[in-house]
């Protein structure tokens, strides 16, 4: 199994900014390393020169338009490569928390799911079989000029030429925090992928301060260290909580 990333920089927007997806770049990279990943096994692809640990980033031409899609150019282009394993393909914002093994499905495509039965394009698992399908959400993209992937991929695995070619995975491989509390009740665990963005508060304490209030915590204690060393701003507790005690004093 490969362990692929793709970094698409893109200056003059926060999100894509360098310094943004470098921080990204580096807590995943050490995330990866910890969690068992060999260096051969694990692909970042970007639009910039890059190497760190030892993993030196593969640099080429990436999207310009839809830029949530840029994992998908990425499997284009890695499968054009005649890569011959199964691909997990997750944002740089999923963290894998212990390692795990390529989870089973008979198909070409393993993917997971929101809280409703609307596919999460964040972290799947892609077999080199399935290069026609990502090559006709490609096709879906560049035809209606589409900002964002999620929905083209949607329609074309729930299109009646590809749907038995995709596998539901149980959503341990990705518990977001858009119907967070179903997902994280159905997961197996421990959670395998959290997925939050470091710089967004309140994801941070839906995962690693039980903001939903069900008694669970779904970050690691392991994966929380490491995540406070690259952000250090990282709350301690929640916000309503500091209020209350504010308002008592």
């Amino acid at each position: 199994m490969i362990n692929f990333m793709v970094a698409n920089m893109r200056e003059g927007n926060s999100r894509y900014r360098f310094d943004r997806i470098e921080l990204l770049i580096k807590a995943q990279i050490d995330n990866s390393l910890a969690v068992g990943w060999d260096l051969g096994n694990t692909i970042l692809l970007t639009n910039f020169e890059y190497e760190y640990m030892g993993i030196s980033a593969i640099q080429t031409e990436l999207n310009t338009d839809c830029w949530t899609g840029s994992k998908l150019y990425g499997l284009q282009w890695l499968f054009q490569q005649g890569i011959d394993d199964v691909v997990w393909a997750h944002d740089l914002d999923c963290w894998q928390q212990i390692w795990f093994d390529c989870p089973e499905f008979a198909t070409d495509v393993g993917a997971c799911q929101y809280s409703n039965p609307k596919w999460n394009g964040g972290s799947n698992f892609w077999r080199p079989s399935s290069s026609d399908i990502v090559e006709e959400i490609l096709r879906r993209i560049a035809e209606e000029k589409a900002v964002k992937e999620e929905p083209l991929l949607n329609k074309v695995f729930k299109d009646k030429k590809y749907r038995d070619r995709v596998t539901a995975l149980n959503s341990t491989y990705n518990v977001g925090c858009s119907g967070f509390v179903p997902r994280y009740t159905r997961s197996l665990k421990p959670i395998r992928v959290c997925h939050f963005h470091p710089y967004n508060q309140v994801a941070w304490e839906i995962h690693a301060l039980d903001r939903t209030a069900i008694g669970e915590i779904a970050v690691t204690l392991r994966l929380e260290r490491l995540l406070r060393k690259y952000y250090p701003q990282l709350a301690t507790e929640l916000r309503h909580k500091k209020k209350r005690q504010q308002g008592a004093s």
